[in-house]
C-alpha cells in the first residue's frame, strides 16, 4: 500500500523536486528518461534537460528524505500513493500522454477503476443549471457512473452533492495536495466524498492550490473519465479547457445547452456547434454506453414499492452491497433489508453473490 523499496522512494523523491517543472518532465519523456534515474545524471545532463540550480542541488542531496517524510505523511493521514503499475491506477488515466507516473488519493481507491464520467461547469451555477443536475445526475449514478468532479463552487460542488445523495460514487481532484482541499469551505462535502468515493490529486501533499493548478487538475478530472459533460460554462472558462482535454485524450464531450441570451450557456452552445453531443436527458447519455435508460428503469419499478427501490436505488450496475451497507444508508431494520432482498432476488432484479447483493438489470 505504501512504498517501501528504494526505487519507488526515489520515485517519489523525484516527483518532489520535479513537479513545477513541466519543461524539464517534458524532456525527460523525450528522452525516455524515467524519473528516478535523475539522481544518476551529472549535474550538465540535468541541466540541458532544464532543471533549475536548486533543483540539481536538490538531485545531488538525494532528497530522499523528503520522500520518506512524505510517505510517513501518507500514512499517518490514510492517504494511499498509487503508482502507474498498480491495479488501482485508473486505466483511463494511462492512456493519456504523459501521464502523471503516481497519484494521491484518500478514500476508496477501488473506485478509480469504475466507469466515469465528469461533470464540470460554472462556479456561478443558476438555478437552470442545477435543475439540470438533479434531473440528468441521479440516473447517471443509479446506470452505475462515478461522478467525476473538481469540487469548486457551482456545478462542481452541487455535482458531488446530488450524487452522494442519491447513493452514488464519487471522484474529487484537487487543485492541489491533499493537506490542503480546495476550497477551503467545502470541508463537510470534502467528508462524504471521501466517504462515498475518493479524493485525489497528481501534487504533492503540501502544495497549495494556485490559479495554474487548476489546468493541470483539469488534465486529471478529463484522464480519469470516459466523458465530460459541460453544464453552464463562459467562453473563457476552465470548463472549456478540460472539453478540450478531452477531445485531446479522445475522450466523449457531452454539452447541455441553454437560453441564447446567457452568458453561461455561449460555451456549451459553443461545444454543441464544434461536434459536442447535446444532453437534453439522462437517456442521451445512457443510450451512448448500452446502459439501462429512465424509460427501462421506469417499467422496472411499475411493480415496486417505495422501500423496494430505496433498495434497489442504492445498487448500482456492476455493484456488489451487503446488508451492513443497506443498514447504513437506510432507516430500515435488518429484518426489513433481508425480506426486501428476498422479494428483489423472487422477482428476478437482485442475485445473491459472494460479498453481497448485485443488480440483475
Amino acid at each position: 500500500m505504501y512504498p517501501q523499496n528504494e526505487t519507488d522512494i526515489k520515485r517519489i523523491a523525484a516527483h518532489l523536486i520535479t513537479y513545477k517543472n513541466t519543461k524539464a518532465k517534458r524532456r525527460l519523456k523525450q528522452k525516455e528518461i524515467d524519473s528516478h534515474a535523475i539522481f544518476e545524471l551529472s549535474e550538465l545532463e540535468l541541466a540541458t534537460l532544464g532543471f533549475s540550480s536548486e533543483e540539481i542541488h536538490a538531485v545531488n542531496s538525494g532528497n530522499l528524505a523528503a520522500a520518506e517524510a512524505e510517505i510517513a505523511a501518507c500514512k499517518q493521514r490514510g492517504i494511499h500513493v498509487v503508482f502507474r503499475e498498480s491495479d488501482y491506477y485508473p486505466p483511463l488515466l494511462r492512456k493519456i500522454f504523459n501521464p502523471p507516473d503516481f497519484i494521491y488519493a484518500i478514500g476508496d481507491r477501488e473506485i478509480l477503476g469504475s466507469d466515469n464520467i465528469s461533470v464540470v461547469g460554472s462556479r456561478k451555477a443558476t438555478r437552470y443549471g442545477q435543475h439540470a443536475l438533479k434531473t440528468i445526475v441521479p440516473p447517471l449514478c443509479r446506470a452505475g457512473l462515478a461522478i467525476v468532479s473538481g469540487m469548486a463552487y457551482g456545478i462542481d460542488s452541487i455535482s458531488h452533492r446530488i450524487t452522494v445523495e442519491h447513493g452514488g460514487k464519487t471522484i474529487g481532484v484537487n487543485a492541489g495536495g491533499l493537506l490542503h482541499l480546495y476550497p477551503t469551505g467545502h470541508q463537510s462535502l470534502f467528508s462524504k466524498i471521501i466517504a462515498n468515493g475518493c479524493i485525489i490529486s497528481e501534487f504533492p501533499l503540501n502544495v497549495v492550490p494556485r490559479p495554474f493548478h487548476f489546468p493541470i487538475r483539469n488534465r486529471i478530472i478529463a484522464g480519469v473519465s470516459r466523458a465530460v459533460l459541460v453544464v453552464e460554462a463562459a467562453m473563457r472558462s476552465g470548463s472549456l479547457i478540460t472539453a478540450r482535454l478531452s477531445l485531446d485524450q479522445d475522450r466523449d464531450v457531452f454539452a447541455i445547452p441553454g437560453p441564447i441570451d446567457s452568458p453561461l450557456s455561449r460555451g456549451t452552445n459553443y461545444l454543441i456547434q464544434q461536434g459536442a453531443k447535446l444532453i437534453a436527458s439522462a437517456d442521451d447519455i445512457l443510450e451512448e454506453y448500452n446502459l439501462p435508460t429512465t424509460r427501462e428503469e421506469a417499467n422496472l419499478r411499475r411493480d415496486l414499492n417505495q422501500k423496494e427501490i430505496k433498495i434497489l436505488d442504492l445498487i448500482g450496475v456492476n455493484e456488489v452491497k451487503d446488508i451492513d451497507y443497506f443498514v447504513e444508508m437506510t432507516d430500515l431494520t435488518v429484518s426489513e433489508i433481508i425480506s426486501i432482498l428476498m422479494g428483489l432476488i423472487l422477482k428476478n432484479l437482485l442475485m445473491e453473490t459472494e460479498g453481497g447483493y448485485r443488480r440483475i438489470q
